[in-house]
């Protein structure tokens, strides 16, 4: 059965590439039952190895305890009732640098850009949004379906038109926080999750005692010279880290001091006016 390609929304998520990431590291390490996913982010690599049927665990770790706490919910209590809810301004930023799992939830579906700073709507288009948030789920929407139908029915009914100019309207049909909601539930379906074991470290703090031969590190850190992340992080000290590391370290970058092993193409979606092509490398520390 082909991989679903699974992650919670983060920005930097390397859904869309993670299936040929997975492939690749597999390929040059055969036996591998053990995986550490260090900066796990979104956790679509932590997802993507999960579902190859050799690995016996996988290690997720981030430093955002909010994130961390969300993904902890969901694999304890699924996606529950409370997910629905509107997060409002208001809610978003008492909310959003707090080590909950609302924080993490403000964060990963209510931020702009995924940015895990601002708040996902404009203030001239937020009244509009919440009252089709809650059309569409009391008039039986169902993640991933008829969203659209739904949506020109809210406008029919609102006899919408002079009422909000052109551009108001067509935003309409982003409600952002659908999509994101949808890749969280999608997660419900991966029964592999009692393999995920869960942290809240720094990379370096995560012990490491499985088989070498039988394990592999990856990293996806901020990348260096970018600055659209909330926490960045000393590339030096990770580079001292990597080459001090026994094990075998996969690295993804735009660049970095290591061999380059493969590149992927895929389109950066950095925030909701960025589709542009962009390449990303994968490197390997030499053994």
């Amino acid at each position: 059965m082909k991989p679903l390609k699974l992650g919670m929304p983060y920005m930097g998520s390397k859904r869309a590439i993670a299936q040929k990431i997975v492939d690749r590291i597999l390929i040059e390490n055969p036996n591998t039952k053990y995986v550490y996913d260090l900066f796990g982010g979104g956790g679509a690599i932590s997802f993507e190895f999960l579902q190859r049927l050799q690995i016996k665990k996988v290690v997720y770790n981030e430093l955002n305890t909010g994130v961390v706490e969300l993904l902890n919910d969901i694999k304890e209590n699924g996606i529950t009732e409370k997910y629905f809810q509107w997060i409002d301004r208001q809610t978003f930023l008492e909310n959003k640098d707090k080590d909950t799992w609302l924080g993490g939830f403000c964060k990963v579906v209510w931020s702009f850009g995924n940015n895990q700073r601002n708040y996902l709507f404009g203030k001239n288009n937020e009244d509009i949004k919440r009252e089709a948030h809650f059309y569409l789920l009391n008039n039986g929407y169902k993640l991933g379906d008829n969203k659209s139908k739904l949506i020109n029915q809210f406008k029919n009914e609102k006899n919408i038109k002079g009422e909000y100019d052109l551009h108001q309207l067509e935003r309409l049909q982003q409600l952002e926080q659908l999509g994101r909601l949808q890749q969280l539930e999608r997660l419900q379906q991966l029964q592999q999750l009692e393999r995920l074991e869960i942290q809240n470290k720094s990379y370096s703090e995560v012990e490491i005692t499985t088989p070498i031969n039988e394990t592999v590190i990856y990293l996806d850190p901020p990348y260096f010279r970018k600055s659209n992340y909330q926490k960045d992080i000393n590339h030096q000290e990770l580079y001292e880290w990597i080459n001090n590391c026994p094990y075998r370290v996969y690295l993804s970058s735009y660049e970095a001091p290591f061999k380059l092993v493969d590149s992927f193409n895929h389109r950066c979606k950095l925030n909701p006016n960025q589709n542009q092509p962009v390449k990303e490398n994968l490197y390997i520390k030499d053994l």
